[in-house]
């Protein structure tokens, strides 16, 4: 997995995330659904492979709802954030680039006030300088 960040990064990033008020719990996972760093949850690979799914299908709709391209990258497609309602709270996806992506499960009433702190956050995950391999 070239690029992505270091599991400790990772674990950071998800800390990070999981001390905004209403998070429950979040993570940090790459597009084939591996746990790379995970805050608070109870299941992290149940949610990695959701966040996978959720995040490759999005980044497979095109803006005007043509479906054709659905399963498959479109040519310049790109995903910043997906939202997810749901009946006990609310799940949110952030692409923090290189196939990577930052999730977050948020107590009910609370998206409106932690998206703003998650969506920060995972704008400076996503500047990160790319991790270097170091040799002795």
């Amino acid at each position: 997995m070239e690029g992505v960040p270091s599991r400790e990064m990772a674990a950071r990033i998800a800390g990070a995330a999981q001390g905004v008020e209403g998070v429950r719990s979040a993570l940090v996972s790459s597009s084939d659904g591996v746990v790379l760093g995970a805050a608070g949850s109870e299941d992290a690979s149940r949610e990695a492979a959701l966040t996978s799914f959720v995040a490759l299908r999005g980044e497979a709709l095109p803006v005007h709802g043509d479906l054709r391209g659905m399963g498959r990258q479109l040519a310049g497609s790109t995903l910043s954030q997906v939202s997810i309602a749901g009946a006990d709270g609310d799940l949110l996806i952030y692409s923090i680039g290189r196939g990577t992506y930052l999730s977050a499960r948020i107590a009910s009433g609370r998206s409106v006030t932690a998206s703003s702190q998650l969506g920060d956050l995972a704008h400076r995950a996503s500047n990160l300088p790319e991790p270097t391999m170091r040799s002795s």
